[in-house]
Protein backbone atom coordinates (compact mmCIF):
# COMPACT_ATOMS: atom_id res chain seq x y z
CA UNK A 1 0.00 0.00 0.00
CA UNK A 2 1.95 3.43 -0.75
CA UNK A 3 2.32 4.84 2.41
CA UNK A 4 0.90 8.56 0.97
CA UNK A 5 -2.47 7.24 0.80
CA UNK A 6 -2.67 6.44 4.42
CA UNK A 7 -5.81 8.12 6.24
CA UNK A 8 -4.45 11.23 9.00
CA UNK A 9 -6.61 9.58 11.18
CA UNK A 10 -4.37 6.61 10.61
CA UNK A 11 -1.03 8.12 10.85
CA UNK A 12 -1.44 9.53 14.39
CA UNK A 13 -2.92 6.29 15.54
CA UNK A 14 0.48 4.88 14.46
CA UNK A 15 2.50 7.74 15.85
CA UNK A 16 0.89 7.17 19.40
CA UNK A 17 1.37 3.36 19.76
CA UNK A 18 5.05 4.32 18.63
CA UNK A 19 5.41 6.75 21.69
CA UNK A 20 3.69 4.41 23.71
CA UNK A 21 6.70 1.62 22.91
CA UNK A 22 9.31 3.49 23.78
CA UNK A 23 7.56 5.06 26.91
CA UNK A 24 6.53 1.77 28.21
CA UNK A 25 10.04 0.43 27.27
CA UNK A 26 11.60 3.43 29.08
CA UNK A 27 9.77 2.51 32.02
CA UNK A 28 10.84 -1.18 31.78
CA UNK A 29 14.75 -0.02 31.85
CA UNK A 30 14.07 3.10 34.83
CA UNK A 31 16.81 2.68 37.29
CA UNK A 32 15.39 0.35 40.31
CA UNK A 33 17.16 2.81 42.45
CA UNK A 34 15.50 5.52 41.17
CA UNK A 35 12.24 3.70 41.49
CA UNK A 36 12.94 3.13 44.79
CA UNK A 37 13.75 6.57 45.56
CA UNK A 38 10.61 7.97 44.18
CA UNK A 39 8.33 4.67 46.33
CA UNK A 40 5.76 6.52 47.95
CA UNK A 41 5.85 6.45 51.75
CA UNK A 42 3.35 3.97 53.67
CA UNK A 43 2.84 4.70 56.94
CA UNK A 44 2.26 2.83 59.93
CA UNK A 45 1.15 3.75 64.01
CA UNK A 46 3.21 1.37 66.30
CA UNK A 47 2.82 0.72 70.40
CA UNK A 48 4.48 3.34 72.40
CA UNK A 49 7.03 2.26 74.63
CA UNK A 50 7.16 2.58 78.60
CA UNK A 51 10.37 2.28 80.50
CA UNK A 52 9.90 1.58 83.64
CA UNK A 53 11.22 -0.65 86.35
CA UNK A 54 8.58 -3.79 86.04
CA UNK A 55 7.90 -3.64 82.16
CA UNK A 56 9.23 -1.81 79.30
CA UNK A 57 6.10 -2.88 77.07
CA UNK A 58 3.03 -1.51 79.22
CA UNK A 59 2.10 1.64 80.89
CA UNK A 60 2.25 1.21 85.04
CA UNK A 61 -1.03 1.91 86.52
CA UNK A 62 0.57 4.77 89.09
CA UNK A 63 1.38 6.55 85.81
CA UNK A 64 -0.32 9.91 84.66
CA UNK A 65 0.22 10.70 80.97
CA UNK A 66 -3.08 12.59 80.26
CA UNK A 67 -1.00 16.16 80.61
CA UNK A 68 1.47 14.72 78.53
CA UNK A 69 -0.27 13.27 75.53
CA UNK A 70 -1.45 16.65 73.64
CA UNK A 71 1.54 17.45 73.51
CA UNK A 72 3.30 14.55 72.19
CA UNK A 73 0.15 14.28 69.99
CA UNK A 74 1.00 18.01 68.65
CA UNK A 75 4.50 16.41 68.05
CA UNK A 76 3.42 13.21 66.16
CA UNK A 77 0.92 15.58 63.57
CA UNK A 78 4.04 17.51 63.32
CA UNK A 79 6.05 15.11 62.04
CA UNK A 80 3.54 13.38 59.59
CA UNK A 81 2.54 16.84 58.26
CA UNK A 82 6.18 17.47 57.57
CA UNK A 83 6.49 13.86 55.07
CA UNK A 84 3.20 13.96 53.49
CA UNK A 85 3.68 12.80 49.69
CA UNK A 86 7.10 11.34 51.32
CA UNK A 87 8.89 9.26 48.96
CA UNK A 88 11.73 6.77 49.70
CA UNK A 89 10.98 4.84 52.52
CA UNK A 90 8.34 3.21 55.12
CA UNK A 91 7.19 5.18 58.04
CA UNK A 92 7.02 3.88 61.52
CA UNK A 93 5.62 6.39 64.38
CA UNK A 94 5.33 5.82 68.20
CA UNK A 95 5.81 7.53 71.76
CA UNK A 96 8.50 6.87 74.31
CA UNK A 97 8.29 7.38 78.23
CA UNK A 98 10.67 7.77 80.48
CA UNK A 99 9.05 8.81 83.58
CA UNK A 100 10.74 6.40 86.12
CA UNK A 101 13.96 8.31 86.97
CA UNK A 102 15.49 5.95 89.04
CA UNK A 103 15.76 3.44 86.07
CA UNK A 104 17.14 5.20 83.47
CA UNK A 105 20.95 6.80 83.58
CA UNK A 106 20.10 9.85 81.68
CA UNK A 107 17.24 10.62 83.50
CA UNK A 108 18.95 10.16 86.84
CA UNK A 109 22.05 13.05 85.82
CA UNK A 110 19.17 15.21 84.78
CA UNK A 111 16.98 14.85 87.54
CA UNK A 112 20.45 16.00 89.54
CA UNK A 113 21.09 18.91 87.41
CA UNK A 114 17.51 20.48 87.19
CA UNK A 115 15.69 18.71 89.67
CA UNK A 116 12.81 17.00 86.91
CA UNK A 117 12.28 14.28 86.85
CA UNK A 118 12.10 11.98 83.52
CA UNK A 119 11.18 12.59 80.00
CA UNK A 120 9.47 11.74 76.78
CA UNK A 121 9.74 11.70 73.20
CA UNK A 122 8.23 11.15 70.07
CA UNK A 123 10.07 8.82 66.95
CA UNK A 124 9.71 8.55 63.42
CA UNK A 125 11.38 5.39 61.64
CA UNK A 126 12.36 5.48 58.14
CA UNK A 127 12.49 2.01 56.49
CA UNK A 128 14.41 2.53 53.34
CA UNK A 129 12.83 1.39 50.28
CA UNK A 130 15.93 -0.17 47.84
CA UNK A 131 17.16 -2.66 45.57
CA UNK A 132 20.44 -4.87 44.94
CA UNK A 133 22.32 -7.04 42.76
CA UNK A 134 20.86 -5.24 39.45
CA UNK A 135 17.14 -6.71 40.23
CA UNK A 136 14.39 -4.40 39.62
CA UNK A 137 12.35 -5.68 42.39
CA UNK A 138 11.92 -2.62 45.16
CA UNK A 139 12.30 -4.07 48.81
CA UNK A 140 11.66 -2.59 52.17
CA UNK A 141 14.43 -2.13 54.70
CA UNK A 142 14.01 -4.52 57.44
CA UNK A 143 15.23 -2.71 60.08
CA UNK A 144 15.49 1.39 60.19
CA UNK A 145 18.83 3.21 60.31
CA UNK A 146 16.87 6.42 60.15
CA UNK A 147 14.81 8.38 62.73
CA UNK A 148 13.51 11.87 63.97
CA UNK A 149 13.17 12.04 67.18
CA UNK A 150 11.38 14.30 69.01
CA UNK A 151 13.07 14.75 72.49
CA UNK A 152 10.82 16.96 75.36
CA UNK A 153 13.02 18.06 78.33
CA UNK A 154 15.93 15.67 78.57
CA UNK A 155 18.20 17.36 76.57
CA UNK A 156 21.29 14.95 78.17
CA UNK A 157 18.93 11.65 76.79
CA UNK A 158 19.82 12.91 72.99
CA UNK A 159 22.87 12.11 70.95
CA UNK A 160 23.77 15.81 71.19
CA UNK A 161 25.61 14.87 74.77
CA UNK A 162 27.86 12.68 75.67
CA UNK A 163 30.08 11.54 78.32
CA UNK A 164 27.99 12.07 80.85
CA UNK A 165 27.99 11.47 84.62
CA UNK A 166 31.92 11.99 84.29
CA UNK A 167 33.42 14.54 84.99
CA UNK A 168 32.76 17.38 87.31
CA UNK A 169 33.68 21.08 87.79
CA UNK A 170 33.04 22.96 91.33
CA UNK A 171 30.46 19.91 91.93
CA UNK A 172 28.38 20.64 88.57
CA UNK A 173 28.43 17.70 86.13
CA UNK A 174 29.77 18.61 82.61
CA UNK A 175 29.80 17.11 79.61
CA UNK A 176 30.35 17.12 75.91
CA UNK A 177 28.47 18.48 73.23
CA UNK A 178 29.05 19.12 69.22
CA UNK A 179 29.71 22.83 68.81
CA UNK A 180 26.67 25.23 67.55
CA UNK A 181 26.76 25.75 63.83
CA UNK A 182 24.45 28.53 64.03
CA UNK A 183 21.03 30.25 66.34
CA UNK A 184 17.76 31.62 64.60
CA UNK A 185 16.26 33.14 67.59
CA UNK A 186 15.55 30.84 70.08
CA UNK A 187 16.32 28.05 68.13
CA UNK A 188 20.14 26.36 68.15
CA UNK A 189 21.39 24.57 65.14
CA UNK A 190 24.63 21.50 65.81
CA UNK A 191 25.57 18.92 63.58
CA UNK A 192 27.53 15.93 63.49
CA UNK A 193 30.48 15.29 60.56
CA UNK A 194 31.83 12.02 59.93
CA UNK A 195 33.23 10.38 57.09
CA UNK A 196 32.21 6.84 57.66
CA UNK A 197 35.18 5.25 55.06
CA UNK A 198 36.58 6.70 51.49
CA UNK A 199 33.62 5.60 49.37
CA UNK A 200 31.17 7.09 51.93
CA UNK A 201 30.37 10.40 49.11
CA UNK A 202 26.48 10.77 50.17
CA UNK A 203 27.11 13.71 52.97
CA UNK A 204 29.14 14.50 55.55
CA UNK A 205 26.78 15.35 57.49
CA UNK A 206 25.63 12.13 59.82
CA UNK A 207 23.37 13.45 62.41
CA UNK A 208 21.86 16.79 63.36
CA UNK A 209 20.62 18.25 66.09
CA UNK A 210 18.14 21.24 66.36
CA UNK A 211 17.77 22.85 69.84
CA UNK A 212 13.85 24.66 70.61
CA UNK A 213 14.02 27.11 73.71
CA UNK A 214 10.99 28.90 75.55
CA UNK A 215 13.20 31.89 76.63
CA UNK A 216 16.50 33.56 75.60
CA UNK A 217 18.27 32.06 78.36
CA UNK A 218 21.35 29.51 76.66
CA UNK A 219 20.61 25.62 77.55
CA UNK A 220 24.62 25.08 77.86
CA UNK A 221 27.28 27.38 79.74
CA UNK A 222 30.74 26.58 78.13
CA UNK A 223 33.06 25.30 80.35
CA UNK A 224 36.30 27.68 80.99
CA UNK A 225 39.64 26.62 80.98
CA UNK A 226 40.18 28.81 83.92
CA UNK A 227 37.61 26.87 85.94
CA UNK A 228 39.21 23.03 84.02
CA UNK A 229 42.69 24.18 85.48
CA UNK A 230 41.32 24.86 88.68
CA UNK A 231 39.24 21.51 88.68
CA UNK A 232 42.59 19.74 88.29
CA UNK A 233 44.25 21.40 90.75
CA UNK A 234 41.67 19.71 93.91
CA UNK A 235 42.06 16.92 91.78
CA UNK A 236 45.59 16.85 92.26
CA UNK A 237 46.05 18.38 95.63
CA UNK A 238 43.68 15.12 96.64
CA UNK A 239 46.00 12.93 95.22
CA UNK A 240 49.33 14.68 96.49
CA UNK A 241 47.23 13.13 99.95
CA UNK A 242 45.63 10.01 99.51
CA UNK A 243 48.05 8.47 97.06
CA UNK A 244 51.35 8.30 98.94
CA UNK A 245 48.94 7.21 101.81
CA UNK A 246 47.24 4.72 100.11
CA UNK A 247 51.12 3.68 98.32
CA UNK A 248 52.77 3.51 102.11
CA UNK A 249 49.82 0.94 103.28
CA UNK A 250 50.44 -1.13 100.35
CA UNK A 251 54.14 -1.57 100.89
CA UNK A 252 54.13 -1.70 104.19
CA UNK A 253 51.09 -4.60 103.74
CA UNK A 254 53.53 -6.35 101.08
CA UNK A 255 55.86 -6.44 104.02
CA UNK A 256 53.85 -7.77 106.73
CA UNK A 257 52.59 -10.32 103.70
CA UNK A 258 55.70 -11.42 103.44
CA UNK A 259 56.86 -12.44 106.71
CA UNK A 260 53.91 -14.10 107.40
CA UNK A 261 54.61 -15.92 104.56
CA UNK A 262 58.25 -16.82 105.49
CA UNK A 263 57.07 -17.71 109.17
CA UNK A 264 54.88 -20.54 107.69
CA UNK A 265 56.99 -21.79 105.32
CA UNK A 266 60.31 -22.04 107.88
CA UNK A 267 57.49 -23.82 110.05
CA UNK A 268 55.72 -26.37 107.83
CA UNK A 269 58.14 -26.56 105.11
CA UNK A 270 60.25 -29.79 104.98
CA UNK A 271 62.60 -28.10 102.09
CA UNK A 272 63.53 -25.08 103.89
CA UNK A 273 67.33 -24.18 104.23
CA UNK A 274 68.62 -20.30 105.08
CA UNK A 275 70.19 -20.22 101.47
CA UNK A 276 66.59 -20.79 99.87
CA UNK A 277 64.74 -18.22 102.53
CA UNK A 278 67.86 -15.66 101.73
CA UNK A 279 67.06 -16.19 97.88
CA UNK A 280 63.12 -15.50 98.45
CA UNK A 281 64.25 -11.70 100.55
CA UNK A 282 66.28 -11.21 97.91
CA UNK A 283 63.51 -11.56 94.83
CA UNK A 284 61.01 -9.71 97.85
CA UNK A 285 63.58 -7.05 98.23
CA UNK A 286 63.73 -6.20 94.30
CA UNK A 287 59.80 -6.50 93.64
CA UNK A 288 60.14 -3.94 96.75
CA UNK A 289 62.34 -1.83 95.35
CA UNK A 290 60.51 -1.51 91.98
CA UNK A 291 57.42 -0.01 94.00
CA UNK A 292 59.45 1.99 95.83
CA UNK A 293 60.68 3.06 92.67
CA UNK A 294 57.05 3.64 91.14
CA UNK A 295 56.01 5.40 94.46
CA UNK A 296 58.83 7.80 93.83
CA UNK A 297 57.60 8.35 90.09
CA UNK A 298 54.09 8.92 91.15
CA UNK A 299 54.89 11.24 93.90
CA UNK A 300 56.89 13.44 91.02
CA UNK A 301 54.27 13.27 89.02
CA UNK A 302 51.93 14.33 91.61
CA UNK A 303 54.26 17.38 92.22
CA UNK A 304 55.15 18.45 88.68
CA UNK A 305 51.42 18.34 87.62
CA UNK A 306 50.54 20.98 90.22
CA UNK A 307 53.30 22.83 89.10
CA UNK A 308 51.99 22.46 85.55
CA UNK A 309 48.70 23.72 86.33
CA UNK A 310 49.66 26.99 88.23
CA UNK A 311 51.59 27.80 85.17
CA UNK A 312 48.96 27.79 82.93
CA UNK A 313 46.68 29.12 85.32
CA UNK A 314 49.19 32.43 85.36
CA UNK A 315 48.63 32.64 81.45
CA UNK A 316 46.71 35.77 80.06
CA UNK A 317 42.99 36.12 80.73
CA UNK A 318 41.85 35.23 77.28
CA UNK A 319 43.35 32.13 76.99
CA UNK A 320 41.93 31.51 80.79
CA UNK A 321 38.20 32.00 78.80
CA UNK A 322 38.55 30.35 75.99
CA UNK A 323 36.63 26.79 76.10
CA UNK A 324 37.49 23.17 76.08
CA UNK A 325 36.77 20.81 73.18
CA UNK A 326 37.45 17.48 74.99
CA UNK A 327 38.47 16.21 78.52
CA UNK A 328 41.72 15.73 79.79
CA UNK A 329 41.17 11.93 80.79
CA UNK A 330 45.15 10.15 81.45
CA UNK A 331 46.98 9.88 84.68
CA UNK A 332 48.21 13.30 85.94
CA UNK A 333 51.69 13.95 84.30
CA UNK A 334 52.95 17.23 83.67
CA UNK A 335 53.77 16.51 79.75
CA UNK A 336 50.29 14.96 79.59
CA UNK A 337 48.80 18.55 81.05
CA UNK A 338 50.89 20.57 78.77
CA UNK A 339 50.18 17.99 75.84
CA UNK A 340 45.96 18.47 76.37
CA UNK A 341 46.42 22.02 76.63
CA UNK A 342 48.59 22.62 73.99
CA UNK A 343 46.49 20.95 71.62
CA UNK A 344 43.32 22.42 72.24
CA UNK A 345 44.31 25.24 69.68
CA UNK A 346 45.63 23.64 66.66
CA UNK A 347 42.73 23.98 64.16
CA UNK A 348 40.43 20.98 63.42
CA UNK A 349 39.44 19.83 60.02
CA UNK A 350 36.05 21.16 58.65
CA UNK A 351 35.80 16.78 58.24
CA UNK A 352 35.79 16.56 61.25
CA UNK A 353 33.13 17.68 64.15
CA UNK A 354 33.55 20.30 66.55
CA UNK A 355 33.14 19.45 70.52
CA UNK A 356 32.55 21.33 73.43
CA UNK A 357 32.60 20.91 77.09
CA UNK A 358 29.43 22.60 79.07
CA UNK A 359 27.87 22.37 81.69
CA UNK A 360 23.56 22.78 82.07
CA UNK A 361 22.46 26.24 83.11
CA UNK A 362 20.53 26.31 86.03
CA UNK A 363 18.89 29.23 85.09
CA UNK A 364 17.16 27.58 82.26
CA UNK A 365 14.75 25.36 83.66
CA UNK A 366 12.27 25.54 85.95
CA UNK A 367 11.94 22.55 88.35
CA UNK A 368 8.79 23.69 90.01
CA UNK A 369 6.89 23.51 86.23
CA UNK A 370 7.26 19.19 86.64
CA UNK A 371 7.89 16.60 83.90
CA UNK A 372 4.83 17.16 82.17
CA UNK A 373 5.48 20.91 81.21
CA UNK A 374 7.41 21.19 78.20
CA UNK A 375 10.26 23.36 78.25
CA UNK A 376 13.02 22.28 75.60
CA UNK A 377 12.90 20.00 72.62
CA UNK A 378 15.46 18.86 70.88
CA UNK A 379 14.58 17.30 66.92
CA UNK A 380 17.04 15.09 66.35
CA UNK A 381 17.98 13.82 62.51
CA UNK A 382 20.02 10.53 62.33
CA UNK A 383 20.61 10.48 59.18
CA UNK A 384 23.30 8.28 58.57
CA UNK A 385 24.27 7.67 54.78
CA UNK A 386 20.61 7.43 53.73
CA UNK A 387 20.02 9.52 50.79
CA UNK A 388 16.32 9.94 51.75
CA UNK A 389 17.38 11.83 55.04
CA UNK A 390 18.41 14.84 52.74
CA UNK A 391 15.28 15.35 51.66
CA UNK A 392 14.01 15.04 55.32
CA UNK A 393 16.72 17.49 56.41
CA UNK A 394 15.81 19.93 54.03
CA UNK A 395 11.97 19.29 54.83
CA UNK A 396 12.51 20.28 58.41
CA UNK A 397 14.46 23.09 57.81
CA UNK A 398 12.98 24.81 55.40
CA UNK A 399 11.29 28.46 56.64
CA UNK A 400 8.23 28.15 58.81
CA UNK A 401 8.47 24.28 59.29
CA UNK A 402 9.79 24.13 63.04
CA UNK A 403 6.34 26.88 64.09
CA UNK A 404 4.26 24.03 65.17
CA UNK A 405 6.50 22.42 67.71
CA UNK A 406 7.95 26.16 68.92
CA UNK A 407 3.79 26.93 69.43
CA UNK A 408 4.27 23.82 72.27
CA UNK A 409 6.25 25.91 73.80
CA UNK A 410 5.06 27.81 76.64
CA UNK A 411 7.93 31.26 76.30
CA UNK A 412 9.46 32.66 79.43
Amino acid sequence: MNKNLLSPLLKLRILFAMFSLVTAQAGFSQDCKTQAANKPSTSVRFSDYYVNISSSETKPASWNITRIKPTLVKAESWVKNLLTGFKGAKLAYSNDYFLEYVYDRKSQEFYKSTGIKGYYKGVMRFYAYYCYDKKTEVYTEDECGSFIYVYFNNVLATGLCADGGVFTVNGKPIFRTFAKSHSEGRIDYYEQVAMSDVSDTIYKSKNEYILLRNSDQPVFIPVTRKEYLEQMLKEIDVHEISDPKKDEEMYNNNIKQFEDEMRVYKATDKTYTPEKEAKRRKWFEEDQAKVKKRMEKDKYNIVASRETVLQYLNKNAEWLKRGLRLFYSYSYTANGIRAYFDDLDKPVSGDETQYEVVSLNPAYYNSAAGTDAAQLIVVELQKGTYPHMLKVASLVKQPGALAPLQAILKPR
